[in-house]
């Protein structure tokens, strides 16, 4: 049984898929398993024949969480790593998220990331990487500091119900999720760029859509209780704010 289990979302978009593949079979780490998960009717093609790679039709409801779930009930690895098929990794991620996984009671780690920004055949490369203030739980509450889910590596546990995707949000699925698993245990974060998180101005980003962003912040708000409910008005607008300010920042760069 691999050590760790590797899921990628897919629909229609073989040549990114097919980068996030190579990324993956480059690791340094080699104790892995691959579930490509299909969101479409149409076959997936990779450029791959490895025996660890597995390919599965999305079970559950349309879009990348009902995607991600299908995923988590195929996989059997101690730990559970995402990649989006329009990103990809540096050949050391696993490398040095395992070491320190294993190494720690962290259910979570996280690391920073390399963004590129490419239109007009131009490429702007930026690094990004934020850690908690005080502990992890009090910070999530006051902005999203760890961002994409293909930075992310998590430990299971005999009970895999908490890591399970909202199907139901369209946005800020990672948020909602790092809100419920910070509760779980500990976060720890590797301040290196070890994830390629490509914006391509050619590519429809779910994330930007300002009405399923609103609706999906309305569906968090109101998951929050006691005082939470609260505080997570803050992370929510800080998020809100950062998504519309991103968008128009690379649409004009």
């Amino acid at each position: 049984m691999a050590e760790v289990s590797i899921i990628i979302p897919t629909k229609n978009r073989p040549d990114l898929l097919n980068r996030a593949v190579i990324s993956i079979l480059n690791q340094t780490y080699q104790d892995w398993e691959l579930f490509i998960i299909n969101d479409s009717a149409d076959e997936v093609s990779i450029n791959s024949s490895d025996a660890r790679i597995h390919q599965a039709d999305n079970k559950n409801k349309p879009g990348a969480n009902g995607a991600r779930n299908t995923g988590i009930n195929l996989a059997r690895g101690k730990y559970i790593a995402f990649l989006d098929d329009d990103d990809a990794w540096s050949q050391d991620k696993l490398f040095k998220q395992v070491k320190i996984m294993n190494s720690t009671n962290a259910i979570l780690c996280y690391s920073g990331k390399n963004i590129i920004v490419q239109k007009n055949n131009k490429s702007v490369t930026r690094f990004s990487y934020k850690t908690h203030i005080l502990f992890p739980q009090f910070t999530l509450q006051l902005h999203n500091y760890i961002g994409t889910t293909s930075s992310v590596i998590i430990r299971r546990k005999s009970n895999d119900d908490y890591i399970k995707f909202d199907e139901d949000l369209n946005s800020l699925q990672d948020y909602e999720f790092y809100l419920r698993l910070v509760k779980k245990g500990n976060f720890i974060g590797i301040p290196e760029g070890l994830v390629n998180y490509y914006f391509d101005n050619t590519i429809t980003h779910i994330s930007v859509d300002k009405r399923a962003l609103l609706n999906s912040a309305g569906k968090i708000f109101l998951k929050q209780r006691g005082y939470y409910r609260l505080t997570i008005l803050v992370g929510l607008l800080v998020i809100i704010v950062q998504k519309i300010y991103k968008d128009l920042y690379y649409k004009y760069i």
